[in-house]
């Protein structure tokens, strides 16, 4: 049997307080001495990075994938050798990005142990808890609240969990997360230096087209605000929403990485939905009259963002539909197979997920775009059962 380990906040009615990312610094946490409540309430609900040290001490992959003090090439060739992985090459850019390839993980190992190496090989977002069904680390309980995570599982759809390995000297592009998630990183094996810059800072170093830089370099971009952090073996490390940063393998490096919503920063996605749809409408005005136009919008949209409006209105309505089913006593609301949800932390869920309904039953789009006419008596339905289960 599981182990269940119930987790709660002292929070309901609080709202996100805009942060003074100017006047941050990056507190360094230890993972026994801080807990879920006050770790949601402080860093989460804010928006503030910070590093956590010890995250992985007990975890099986840190003692089957590290041996004698390096990476244990044959562990991997031996359980995972035949299985494939994507592969950034570091070196050969295309586009403004690192072109990637599919290598067998055998091979890669051998590439990865070869201490001349005439490329620089990345392995990265790869799904290897995914592909083997496999529970060699344990989600921590500070990031138990993982509704992207909890959909993908539930759905049976591509999840957004990553194992990384890579040698000294990969490197992975300056970027914000994938729908303005928050995401967390943590070390197997190796060592990290991440330049992370708060929300704004980015819009400096944009060019003449609004496109930005493949690398931050601070000795060229001056009078950006931004945080150099250096993460060891052990070391987890929290990127909140809309965190622009990259990250340098300053020693050969093993780390396992999650992007993941919740309800401290669903207000963000959504922003950050909405920003990209205006960015889309402004790309193809030309064709505003045409009746392709909100449907092609869409696309795209979905192509850029890895989401469009239907899509994030059915994750938003599954995640609610759970909550609810635990005040109707139909069902617990399990995280990961470990940890329960409890009454306050449903009752913060919902009164988000409350006020992501409203801002979508106010957006002018939505009535206009046909696949949707199916999902707005939906909207209508679950927005009356959090009322009638927050009573």
């Amino acid at each position: 049997m599981s182990k269940e380990i119930p987790i709660e906040i002292d929070i309901v009615n609080q709202i996100n307080h805009d942060s003074n990312y100017f006047q941050t610094k990056i507190d360094c946490l230890n993972a026994s001495d801080i807990n879920y409540a006050h770790f949601y309430a402080t860093y989460m609900l804010h928006n503030i990075p910070c590093i956590i040290k010890n995250v992985s001490n007990d975890w099986k992959c840190s003692k089957e994938w590290v041996l004698d003090g390096q990476i244990n090439y044959e562990y991997f060739t031996q359980e995972y050798g035949d299985l494939d992985a994507p592969v950034a090459d570091c070196n050969q850019i295309n586009f403004n990005a690192q072109c990637k390839c599919s290598m067998k993980v055998k091979d890669y190992m051998s590439y990865l142990k070869n201490p001349h190496k005439e490329k620089l090989l990345y392995l990265k977002d790869w799904h290897l808890r995914r592909l083997t069904n496999g529970l060699f680390y344990e989600v921590p309980i500070l990031f138990a609240s993982d509704w992207l995570n909890e959909y993908a599982l539930d759905m049976q759809e591509d999840d957004l969990m990553f194992v990384y390995i890579g040698p000294k000297d990969t490197w992975t592009p300056f970027h914000a997360d994938v729908y303005s998630s928050y995401s967390w990183s943590v070390n197997i094996f190796g060592r990290k230096k991440w330049i992370i810059l708060p929300p704004g800072e980015e819009a400096k170093i944009k060019d003449s087209f609004g496109n930005l830089p493949l690398l931050f370099d601070p000795n060229i971009h001056k009078n950006v605000k931004h945080f150099e952090i250096i993460q060891e073996t052990g070391d987890g490390i929290f990127v909140p929403s809309g965190w622009h940063h990259q990250v340098f393998n300053i020693l050969d490096t093993i780390s396992i990485n999650h992007n993941f919503i919740n309800a401290c920063n669903v207000e963000f996605v959504w922003r950050a939905l909405e920003d990209n749809l205006v960015s889309v409408e402004k790309e193809i005005q030309e064709f505003k009259d045409t009746p392709e136009f909100i449907t092609q919008c869409q696309l795209i949209l979905k192509s850029l963002f890895g989401m469009d409006f239907e899509e994030f209105i059915k994750f938003i309505i599954h995640i609610a539909q759970k909550r609810i089913n635990y005040f109707n006593k139909k069902t617990t609301c399990k995280l990961f197979n470990t940890y329960i949800l409890q009454n306050n932390h449903i009752t913060f869920d919902l009164k988000k997920i409350l006020k992501i309904i409203s801002f979508i039953e106010n957006h002018p789009l939505v009535s206009k775009i046909i696949s949707l006419h199916e999902t707005v008596p939906q909207i209508i339905h679950i927005k009356k059962s959090i009322n009638k289960a927050l009573k």
